[in-house]
């Protein structure tokens, strides 16, 4: 069987489909990732084939749109009616559809996996007449937008003749447990979250405790949206200092590109902006920075998670049974935390609540009740009881029943 995974150019994305396009081609399959030009390193990075579709989105430009407003300030731009992420959804697709629909072709694909928001996906299959499956990164917050989805398609399903288009596929494969997702009516096939945060770069070592003696430990982590959309928003740095005034071991998950970002504040020597404009501004010798390693690595000697709702964190944190406080900056990952937060296994602090003292407190709660770890556990073992990828990638190919698998 041949399949083609999907998604368009932006890392978290590109990180939820690998460990089941691994394990399609584990099986026997042949697998090729197609996306925009700017996500070729990565899935290169993935050790897995790239085959490149389109023009490059100006993504962060539109997420910053999507902004939740600072308290006091302005309210965000807004272009265009109707819901705002359709804009973005319809350009990808605009950019990537046309191409994708050539590779299913010239290949011979059998099978087109796109993941929740790369709606060429099941455009491009309908055109081929091949089957779609769609794989969540996270939380199934599009199910807000069922009632819209296929007259925001239509256009561009009618320009390459593919006729009626179903958004969400043949089947849906979903990493959530089911406690805590978005309940919807589509064929499911669960699978087991496994973590995959980026390449292996550098060894990942624990701290040695001071005299021997273990204390609690706390991750902070910004993902790789926030700096990206506003450089002024990523504020982990601030938080990791805050906590380090606790008496916790305080762990400062950055990228390359966001060490290079905390630097150049440095040398700035400014007074913070923006929403971090209440937290400590530099940091203190208590922290330690670790610098490109996968969260998945940090996180399995963590005892709590402190980050801004990303699915892929907060799934991550629950595949090791951490809690975490989460400070949601965009619409999504206000939807995320609140569907975690539901389950017990989280605390949110919005904007207005952000403050050092509102963090210590929380984290503090999340270190000394025993619910929220409890909840975290309950969680993962949930995560633990689905579907491996193996097993999901032999009921990908049972799509196709006349196919040979490899």
């Amino acid at each position: 069987m041949r399949v083609v995974f999907t998604t368009w150019a932006w890392p978290s994305h590109l990180y939820a489909l690998v460990p089941l396009a691994r394990a399609c081609r584990a099986a026997g399959h042949e697998v090729v990732f197609a996306s925009e030009p700017g996500l070729t390193r990565d899935v290169l990075r993935a050790d897995l084939p790239a085959a490149v579709l389109g023009t490059d989105v100006d993504t962060a430009g539109m997420v910053h749109e999507y902004l939740l407003p600072l308290p006091g300030g302005p309210a965000p731009r807004r272009e265009g009616k109707g819901p705002r992420v359709l804009r973005m959804l319809t350009a990808h697709a605009e950019s990537m559809t046309g191409d994708l629909i050539r590779l299913i072709r010239d290949w011979r694909a059998d099978l087109v996996v796109y993941d929740q928001v790369t709606l060429a996906g099941p455009i491009a299959a309908a055109a081929t007449g091949v089957p779609a499956v769609r794989q969540l990164y996270g939380f199934d917050l599009l199910q807000r937008a069922r009632g819209v989805l296929p007259d925001a398609l239509a256009p561009l399903a009618e320009r390459f003749g593919a006729g009626p288009v179903d958004p969400f596929g043949a089947a849906t494969v979903d990493p959530v447990p089911a406690s805590v997702q978005v309940p919807g009516d589509h064929r499911l096939l669960p699978m087991r979250y496994l973590p995959y945060n980026g390449p292996e770069t550098t060894p990942w070592q624990p701290p040695e405790p001071p005299g021997g003696r273990r204390r609690p430990r706390v991750c902070v982590s910004w993902g790789h949206t926030i700096a990206k959309v506003d450089p002024s928003r990523f504020i982990a740095d601030g938080l990791a200092a805050a906590l380090a005034e606790t008496g916790v071991d305080v762990v400062l998950a950055v990228s390359a590109a966001q060490l290079d970002l905390l630097a150049a504040r440095r040398d700035a020597a400014g007074e913070p902006s923006g929403v971090a404009r209440d937290l400590p501004g530099a940091l203190p010798d208590g922290v330690r920075v670790v610098v490109d390693v996968p969260l998945r690595n940090v996180l399995r000697d963590c005892d709590a998670f402190v980050g801004h709702g990303g699915a892929g964190g907060i799934l991550t944190a629950l595949a090791h049974g951490v809690p975490m406080l989460l400070v949601p900056q965009l619409p999504d990952h206000a939807g995320h935390t609140g569907r975690v937060a539901a389950g017990g296994a989280a605390a949110v602090l919005s904007l207005a609540e952000l403050t050092p003292a509102a963090v210590r407190d929380e984290v503090t709660r999340l270190l000394d009740d025993p619910e929220p770890r409890r909840a975290a556990g309950e969680l993962r073992e949930e995560m633990r009881s689905q579907a491996a990828p193996a097993e999901v990638a032999g009921a990908l190919a049972g799509l196709r029943p006349s196919l040979v698998s490899g």
